[in-house]
């Protein structure tokens, strides 16, 4: 049984979500302020159907209590729901942001990036929600907001999982206040979300993939 992260809950109902831009907060510079979340519809070849929707979508980000002037902390908020029909009987949902130091995201909502991570995320740090990463001029990094482990009695119990599988046609993920440091970066940085579900049938495997809107982080 997988022990997931108390901040993260699965299958979830979700709620309009206020498109708005960022709010100073005044002192300290920090900026809160709801995202505008993202939706995906895709079809794959076998007419299965999958609609991906990410609401509610909350950022607040602030100096680092070291008053370092290259690092961030930042708090994200959002909820995930998936839809899948035809023979899909569930899927795998993997929610994270994508987080660069002076690299430009593009304003597209389910559009790629100019400039993906390497494989290794080309930065140090644990790459998780809740811990901190280094990030210099042109390097980004995909952060999990899903943070578990296997939990099963194996060889390899207690392995990094950062999906969430569910059964039937709904599932979702839930995640609040999920912390982040970033480091290093004297430039601008930016992150959007990203959300890859995983779908498999008799006949194909697809992945559908949502972008986020791209937001500052200073």
């Amino acid at each position: 049984m997988k022990k997931i992260n108390t901040r993260v809950a699965a299958g979830v109902g979700l709620a309009g979500a206020a498109v708005m831009g960022l709010t100073s907060l005044g002192a300290g510079g920090a900026v809160a302020g709801p995202l505008p979340g993202g939706f995906v519809s895709k079809t794959l070849v076998d007419g299965t159907p999958v609609t991906v929707r990410l609401s509610d979508e909350f950022v607040n980000v602030q100096k680092a209590v070291t008053n370092v002037q290259t690092s961030r902390e930042v708090w994200l908020s959002g909820k995930v729901k998936v839809t899948v029909g035809g023979k899909a009987e569930g899927g795998k949902v993997n929610a994270g942001y994508l987080v660069g130091c002076q690299v430009n995201f593009g304003a597209s909502a389910d559009g790629g990036v100019k400039a993906e991570p390497s494989a290794d995320g080309g930065v140090s740090g644990s790459g998780e929600a809740t811990g901190g990463f280094t990030l210099g001029p042109g390097q980004a990094k995909y952060v999990p907001v899903i943070d578990t482990t296997s939990g099963d009695d194996t060889a390899y119990k207690n392995y990094e999982v950062h999906s969430y599988k569910f059964k039937g046609n709904k599932g979702g993920v839930a995640y609040s206040q999920e912390k982040f440091g970033l480091d290093g970066c004297a430039g601008y940085a930016s992150a959007k979300a990203k959300v890859t579900v995983s779908v498999d049938t008799d006949s194909v495997k697809g992945v559908v993939t949502l972008y986020g809107k791209p937001f500052s982080l200073g």
